[in-house]
């Protein structure tokens, strides 16, 4: 009898420890417990080259709830809600944690859109087809918040801001003049100089799981002592 309770024992103390260290470390971890990030785009620039060569501000929009799917740090990033522009749709950001959990980088390869937009939507001078996303990428730093931040909804105990400048928190875009695709047409577009905060982050609660991990392999070793 006292050895199915040693194991059972130990098997739970197993589990504890592996629940804890599935998640990424520190405030990161907070984060992947959630299932929504409050995204607050407040600024940027779209800057294109080649056939189309001006800047365009981003101005400031109105917060975007993502939703995000738990124990996970992969979110999508509805792009029409972020900038204001119609049509435009959602990218899947690969999250991963960085700097022993203190950071958040999301990350994209090159997704295909193939999206004419006109131009009384956009701003631009010309509709412009946009073919595809080459590249994306945010860098945030993470900061424990207390008290949490209240959106009127519920409470944020992780603030997200941008770190690393323009290298590190980008969209480019390849897109073409006129909606019409050759090599005169073409446009190099990037989103950058971004300006943002994002919130996330359920209540603390690992730092009691792993005490509850950290109390079961005490009570071990101190049966073994004993003995």
């Amino acid at each position: 009898m006292k050895g199915i309770l040693r194991f059972a024992m130990g098997a739970l103390c197993a589990l504890t420890i592996a629940g804890v260290y599935a998640q990424p470390p520190g405030l990161a971890g907070l984060v992947w417990q959630d299932t929504q990030i409050l995204f607050d785009l407040n600024g940027g620039n779209l800057v294109a080259s080649g056939a189309l060569n001006t800047t365009i501000a981003i101005g400031n929009q109105a917060p975007v709830v993502i939703p995000k799917a738990n124990n996970t740090l992969n979110i999508g990033l509805n792009l029409s809600a972020l900038t204001g522009i119609p049509g435009l749709p959602t990218v899947n950001l690969t999250g991963t944690a960085l700097a022993g959990g203190s950071q958040i980088q999301w990350t994209t390869g090159p997704v295909d859109i193939d999206l004419c937009l006109r131009a009384q939507d956009t701003g631009l001078p010309a509709d412009i087809l946009i073919k595809r996303i080459t590249g994306a990428s945010l860098l945030v730093n993470l900061t424990l918040l207390n008290p949490p931040f209240n959106d009127g909804t519920r409470d944020y105990y992780v603030q997200m801001t941008p770190t690393g400048g323009t290298q590190s928190n980008f969209l480019n875009i390849e897109a073409y003049a006129f909606c019409i695709e050759n090599t005169f047409t073409r446009i190099n577009g990037s989103v950058r100089d971004l300006y943002y905060e994002a919130f996330s982050g359920p209540i603390p609660e690992p730092a009691s799981v792993l005490a509850l991990g950290s109390g079961l392999v005490g009570l071990l070793g101190l049966r073994r002592r004993k003995k």
